[in-house]
């Protein structure tokens, strides 16, 4: 991809990704809207497809298709409908494509969602079952499972590997999952409420983007927009699935338009709730907490962290209370911790080692990942203070450092699934090139590698899947995992930005040694940094 450039109209070459970005996210809307869709989780009665959409597809004959052959079909749509989204993006930061145009793609692509059925997650049982278990049993879902309450209507769609999981989200999802589930009877109906939650939230995350990037970087508003509102990893994957992650979107995306209006406190209260839905938004908030303290004079550091810090803890204190108790005090982190996923770069080398040593090994490539993904937040986390000590970080470096913590936890983390690429999305149009690439590369992969639903309806295709993914998109994304780390690395040792930048500047990747002017100027900032004040006099180099 270029630099960037601003919009000066829509080219004919903008014209055909848009049609052909269109025309992808039409036609997987109309394969997922088919009965019996590989893309289709267990559906309740009354969740089964209906509409336009699935009357488009019995017309075309798309429900007489059974077996590999209809898995087939959606393998092929998925790459149809990503490659789509390639082009498009590709348009969009290159500068062709006008903010109409693309917000008429994004309003349009979430205007299908709501003929579709939900698609390739059962998660949103489990988020029912807990807030049933909470409101309608008045029991603990920390504590109790869906194994405690089998009698309960959603128990024929929970996942197996659910039935007997307590709740792993936040005190606050879990919170409201009960206040909903207080005024929802039927399994349904939750499907709805929570698809139609998760709609609401991705386009109110559209719309923070495109206001944020207007103010910041108004080259890079279309490219933002179309990465989040027009993906089919989010769009198909997250928000049709109705999944939790983008309410955690939308409080990164609102957090960091808060940092952008000097409203700080108000920005660590939104994370913190974002955090209380789930813990991914931990990163981020650590990250500006960082931030809030460390650009303060010395004299002032103790006061601002009373109550950067105490917002934050209010907050949680309150809306841990009703589920608090000694059984399990982190609320579902620990039951977190001993999750994995099968595309994650750690989990797959560690059962790789497990087999290789007789199941005797595997933990050291497990620990080792934690190790490296705590060292690599840490060493982020430490530029980040020296840099704010500096007065050297502007709110585009600190959403930079957001998303640079969130792609390392994407890769990183023991589990890997398509809606996870959410978090850090908003946050793309900031990023450098290698991380950028990562994020945008691995949401294609995860998107057009998780085949289907229900792995038991294709017993043949979902052993080619796995085989897939473990020989050919794994391997990739530990390329992705060296060339971050790499990347981050050259950028904090060398001091240039965590942003990317509009034209020129340093390069990505492959970092030179800086010629003697630029080692006085780094040594004049590193002494500055200190002594917590700024440097005298640069030589032959700006600040940054």
């Amino acid at each position: 991809m270029g630099t960037g450039t601003r919009t000066r109209g829509t080219s004919s070459a903008a014209v055909r990704s848009l049609a052909f970005a269109a025309a992808g996210l039409f036609v997987m809307a109309v394969v997922g809207a088919t009965p019996r869709s590989p893309y289709q989780p267990t559906l309740t009665p009354n969740g089964r497809p209906r509409g336009p959409l699935r009357q488009l597809a019995t017309a075309l004959h798309l429900d007489v298709v059974h077996g590999d052959p209809q898995l087939a079909i959606g393998v092929v749509v998925a790459l149809l409908a990503t490659a789509g989204f390639l082009v498009l993006l590709r348009e969009a930061f290159r500068g062709t494509i006008r903010l109409a145009a693309a917000a008429v793609l994004v309003i349009g692509a979430h205007a299908l969602l709501l003929f579709e059925p939900l698609l390739f997650s059962n998660d949103v049982y489990s988020y029912a079952y807990y807030g049933r278990i909470a409101a309608i049993y008045g029991g603990n879902p920390y504590v109790q499972t869906p194994l405690d309450h089998t009698g309960d209507l959603l128990w024929n769609y929970v996942g197996p590997r659910w039935v007997d999981t307590p709740a792993v989200y936040g005190p606050a999802w879990t919170s409201l999952s009960a206040v909903l589930s207080r005024f929802l009877p039927l399994p349904a109906d939750h499907v709805d409420a929570y698809r139609y939650l998760a709609i609401a939230a991705s386009l109110a995350t559209c719309g923070v983007i495109v206001w944020t990037v207007r103010r910041l970087w108004p080259e890079r508003t279309v490219f933002a927009l179309v990465a989040f509102g027009a993906n089919p990893v989010i769009l198909f994957h997250s928000v049709a699935s109705g999944h939790n992650d983008l309410l955690v979107a939308l409080a990164i995306a609102g957090a960091f338009a808060l940092v952008a209006a000097d409203h700080r406190l108000l920005a660590i209260a939104v994370l913190t709730l974002g955090a209380l839905v789930k813990a991914t938004a931990v990163l981020p908030l650590l990250l500006l907490l960082v931030w809030c303290i460390g650009s303060v004079p010395r004299e002032r550091r103790i006061r601002t962290a009373l109550a950067a810090i105490g917002v934050p803890a209010a907050i949680t204190v309150v809306l841990s209370f009703p589920y608090f108790q000694l059984h399990d005090p982190t609320l579902g982190m620990l039951e977190l911790a001993g999750h994995e996923g099968w595309l994650a770069p750690a989990s797959v080398l560690a059962r790789g080692f497990d087999a290789l040593t007789f199941h005797t090994l595997g933990w050291v490539v497990r620990v080792a990942a934690a190790v490296l993904l705590f060292a690599c937040l840490a060493m982020l986390a430490r530029a980040v203070w020296r840099r704010a000590a500096g007065g050297e970080m502007p709110p585009r470096e600190q959403a930079a450092a957001w998303g640079w913590a969130l792609v390392l936890l994407t890769l990183l983390g023991p589990v890997l699934l398509p809606w996870y690429v959410v978090w850090a999305m908003p946050l793309v149009w900031v990023l450098p090139k290698v991380p950028r690439t990562a994020l945008i590369a691995t949401g294609a992969l995860l998107g057009v590698t998780l085949w289907s639903a229900e792995a038991y309806r294709y017993p043949g295709g979902f052993a080619l899947n796995v085989a897939i993914g473990d020989w050919l998109v794994v391997p990739v994304l530990i390329v992705f995992v060296i060339a971050v780390i790499s990347d981050l690395r050259s950028r904090i040792a060398f001091g240039w930005p965590f942003e990317d930048e509009p034209r020129g500047g340093a390069p990505a990747s492959a970092p030179e040694q800086p010629g003697d002017e630029q080692r006085v100027a780094d040594a004049a900032r590193e002494h500055a940094r200190e002594g917590g004040g700024r440097p005298a006099l640069e030589v032959g180099s700006d600040p940054l």
